[in-house]
């Protein structure tokens, strides 16, 4: 990969400029890790402490809980304010009697430090918790409070999260989906960062798609077997715009005594219900069947991983799409292990067969952005958009699988197109100015076209992402050539290192 910067410097200037108008205010940082803010030094104690004992320690450091940990260092419960001051309540009990294990709270709620901050907010207000501990294989690692997050700015999504933590049927899930326009639509108003608001569009969408699949167990019952729902497409990058179609997959753990469990009438019934579900909801049916109503989007592991050899071996048709809803994809409800372990089976693939990148860059590369002789937008010559062009398909879509394209190159897993730039630069990949370049282009046209999405709302209109280039101002006209300008070149790295010219 070439480390020289291939910007063109008028055109990053002018784009470093309008990224910086566009974000007026300091942003909530939904997607950001719990590792950056969590607390490492965490106060913990044995099953066996006396609790007077565990008192004067969270007294003494000035904590509201501690954890109880086995000799491992595994979590086996906590102990809160709450906890004590039921305790000091009882006439009949007294601190120096009782052990922390008879007190604690066993039902721990847990996540890795890889999570997100959103997703530590959907828990405090699922389980109505204050106090989350953070694990990294089984062991203690971290924790944070809800008061440590509350301090943070704009965590407005809590209102919505209670909705849907609250939601007992398809239309409360629906009347939620539907105020998420408002809420982008005051976000732009207050110049919130453009990939904070697809973020958190997303991670709603996300908690929608956990309670639809809560719903639709309580009506078909227990599963069979352990199993894991995973989106793909915009979903599993969390870059969700306004109205998303359906794109989810479903894993279901090995049964050796039936070989077809996609085919068994359960899963046939839930996947089934789930679809129509979301689609009462607002979320359409996806135009290619990516849902796991579809037995290819619905297998055991081991169907899956037979199944992925054979797209490769046979270089079927469409390998290029499958891979990149493969490599896309994250785990929302379930048994996440079971998506990991389908994951590490892509990537081993994907290190064993590199005529996959090739295949996806030949299903992509081809692609060229809406300009023309001396800088003019090439747009509809008939139809209903007549004189416009599709933001996201006639620019934004062509950064996001270039992008994925050279992240998958480099063994990068992570799916965001934000961070897979992000990982390029920091892996000398990618030249840093590079790195900076294409992400202006990206949050531009991503700004784009959520705009015209909400703009299409408030005229009444299905919220497309078509434009027309006259309607902007002379300024935007030229910061939009300007980002196609760096998407060309970024198309032109791709080619770049797959020893090719783009035409």
């Amino acid at each position: 990969m070439q480390k020289r910067a291939t910007v063109d410097h008028l055109s990053f200037k002018r784009l470093q400029k309008t990224k910086a108008d566009l974000t007026r205010i300091q942003s909530f940082p939904y997607s950001e890790e719990l590792r950056s803010i969590m607390n490492s030094d965490v106060i913990c104690c044995s099953p066996d402490t006396v609790v007077r004992s565990a008192v004067k320690t969270m007294t003494a450091n000035r904590v509201s809980s501690i954890i109880i940990v086995e000799e491992d260092r595994s979590p086996a419960g906590i102990i809160t304010e709450s906890d004590i001051l039921k305790i000091v309540a009882d006439d009949n009990v007294t601190t120096k009697q009782v052990l922390t294990h008879q007190i604690m709270s066993r039902n721990l709620f847990t996540l890795s430090p890889e999570n997100t901050i959103y997703r530590a907010l959907a828990i405090f207000s699922q389980k109505g918790i204050k106090h989350l501990p953070l694990t990294r294989d089984g062991k203690i690692a971290g924790i944070i409070t809800l008061r440590q997050l509350l301090k943070l700015r704009y965590p407005e999504p809590m209102t919505l999260l209670e909705g849907i933590t609250g939601a007992e049927s398809v239309d409360d899930l629906k009347q939620i989906k539907d105020m998420i326009p408002d809420i982008v639509s005051s976000k732009l108003s207050a110049g919130i960062r453009i990939s904070d608001i697809a973020v958190m569009i997303s991670m709603i969408n996300q908690d929608i798609h956990r309670k639809a699949m809560f719903l639709v167990l309580q009506q078909c019952g227990q599963p069979p077997a352990p199993f894991c729902l995973f989106v793909t497409g915009s979903h599993g990058r969390f870059e969700n715009l306004l109205a998303p179609d359906q794109d989810h997959c479903l894993v279901i753990e090995d049964d050796p005594e039936d070989p077809l469990v996609q085919y068994q009438e359960y899963w046939v019934e839930m996947s089934s219900l789930f679809s129509d579900l979301l689609a009462q909801i607002g979320f359409i049916y996806c135009p290619g069947e990516i849902m796991c109503r579809n037995p290819i989007w619905r297998k055991s592991l081991k169907e899956w991983q037979q199944q992925i050899q054979y797209w490769v071996d046979h270089q079927v048709n469409n390998l290029g799409r499958f891979a990149t809803l493969l490599f896309d994809a994250y785990p929302i409800y379930g048994d996440i292990s079971l998506f990991h372990k389908l994951n590490d089976f892509s990537f081993d693939i994907l290190s064993r067969h590199h005529e996959i990148h090739r295949v996806m860059f030949e299903e992509e590369g081809s692609h060229q952005v809406p300009l023309g002789f001396l800088g003019r937008f090439i747009t509809e010559k008939s139809g209903e958009h007549r004189g416009e062009f599709e933001m996201k398909r006639s620019g934004l879509i062509f950064i996001i699988e270039s992008v994925r394209i050279l992240a998958l190159r480099n063994k990068i897993r992570e799916t965001s197109t934000l961070k897979r730039i992000k990982k390029l630069v920091e892996g000398g990949f990618i030249h840093s100015d590079d790195g900076e370049y294409f992400e202006a282009a990206y949050l531009i046209l991503l700004h784009l076209a959520l705009t015209a999405q909400i703009d299409k709302i408030k005229q009444g209109k299905k919220p497309d992402t078509f434009i027309n280039p006259n309607d902007l101002s002379q300024r935007r006209r030229r910061t939009l050539r300007h980002a196609f300008e760096a998407v060309t070149s970024l198309q032109d790295l791709v080619a770049a290192e797959f020893g090719e010219l783009v035409l």
